[in-house]
């Protein structure tokens, strides 16, 4: 018998087989999962639009399962809504430089962030579902949603910089602007058939309603007076 012990101290214990590591942790290989289903979330929209995006969809594109978007996602809403918040801050900056590339007063500001805005908007198929709210609500719901007011806000602040007394009216500046532009986006008229015709018409309309009377000296600009209406000077 004390054969049999010593061979059994002897033993050395078998190794334990491991994974080969991927040079990832674990928290940065969710993080990438996640984004490339974000990415297919947008993709999917920019192909097939919104109604047709499906979590099936989303998958095939990303490249895993229906139940890994879900680990990731409890709904098809739920990742539709970052995905968009997504591609909006992906314009922010844009919009930004440009406004402040035209602007010397806050409702210069206020008017071509608009303006970029509804280019970006226009030019990007990801957005456009938000550009058909009448069909969907949800998109609308989606424009004004918390997160949506938050990267709004962070591209209007700026505005404060050229005019400091907005800055406790920023939020409420925010959702005007928001609820302006998705009409924008929507709706098209004679007075928003050019940028000239539409920084006019804005220069009008928003700035009045957005900053106090006191601000609005020397915001107007030659051009900005709507044309007169030819047939009633005639009369």
């Amino acid at each position: 018998m004390e054969p049999i012990r010593e061979r059994a101290a002897d033993a050395q214990p078998r190794p334990v087989r491991r994974a080969p590591w991927s040079g990832r942790s674990p928290a940065a290989a969710a993080e990438s999962a996640r984004e490339k289903i974000i990415d297919a979330t947008l993709t999917c929209i920019r192909r097939h639009g919104l109604e047709r995006t499906s979590i099936s969809a989303i998958a095939t594109i990303a490249g895993v399962s229906r139940p890994t978007v879900y680990a990731y996602f409890e709904t098809r809403e739920a990742l539709v809504s970052v995905a968009l918040e997504q591609a909006g801050a992906s314009i922010a900056e844009r919009v930004v430089v440009a406004a402040r590339r035209r602007s010397k007063t806050a409702g210069d500001f206020a008017v071509e962030a608009l303006i970029a805005a509804r280019r970006e908007f226009r030019a990007e198929p990801a957005l456009h579902p938000i550009s058909q709210a009448p069909a969907d609500p949800w998109a609308a719901n989606e424009a004004l949603s918390e997160n949506s007011l938050e990267i709004a806000r962070a591209i209007l602040e700026p505005i404060t910089s050229y005019d400091p007394s907005l800055e406790s009216r920023l939020d409420e500046i925010t959702e005007t602007l928001i609820r302006w532009l998705l009409s924008l986006l929507i709706f098209d008229s004679d007075r928003t058939s050019s940028d000239t015709k539409l920084r006019a018409y804005l220069r009008r309309s928003v700035v009045p309603a957005i900053l106090p009377p006191d601000s609005l000296e020397g915001s107007a600009e030659p051009g900005d007076a709507e044309p007169a209406d030819t047939a009633a000077t005639k009369d």
